[in-house]
């Protein structure tokens, strides 16, 4: 009786070798009405806080990240979402002292009393963007 040189089981012909899916490294960014949710901002700010970086550490943190993934990243529909070298800055304003992340991390304490207004969307999904690239799970947790 011929054996299995794989499974060593009694066979007719011997197993095939099953090879596993090549992996393919994607991320989708959130969209708008993602970004948009009160629950979302909040979480997103609890996440950032969690970090332990100070506010002028955040955007190096954001690039690191987004640069040195080697996926793609993607908007819902398929289309490529490219970040360039002065997206980030251009995203906070070339506000070099960061202020406004000072803001966003108070809502690691208490509910934003209304949406996030259009102008900060960029921002929200560059960090956002960061956390499910570095912290796939805790996005999970923040896009419920």
């Amino acid at each position: 009786m011929p054996y299995c040189l794989k499974c060593y089981r009694v066979v007719c012909s011997p197993c095939e070798e099953i090879k596993p899916a090549p992996k393919t490294n994607f991320v989708v960014v959130a969209t708008d009405d993602q970004l948009r949710r009160q629950s979302h901002l909040q979480r997103l700010a609890v996440a950032t806080k969690a970090l332990g970086l100070s506010r002028r550490k955040v955007p190096d943190w954001i690039a690191d990240e987004i640069f040195s993934y080697e996926g793609m990243m993607l908007y819902v529909d398929g289309r490529d979402f490219l970040v360039s070298d002065n997206d980030i800055d251009a995203a906070f304003n070339d506000d070099g002292s960061f202020r406004w992340l000072s803001d966003f991390l108070d809502f690691a304490n208490r509910t934003p009393q209304q949406a996030p207004q259009h102008r900060v969307l960029a921002r929200l999904r560059l960090i956002d963007l960061a956390f499910r690239i570095a912290h796939p799970d805790r996005a999970y947790l923040i896009a419920k």
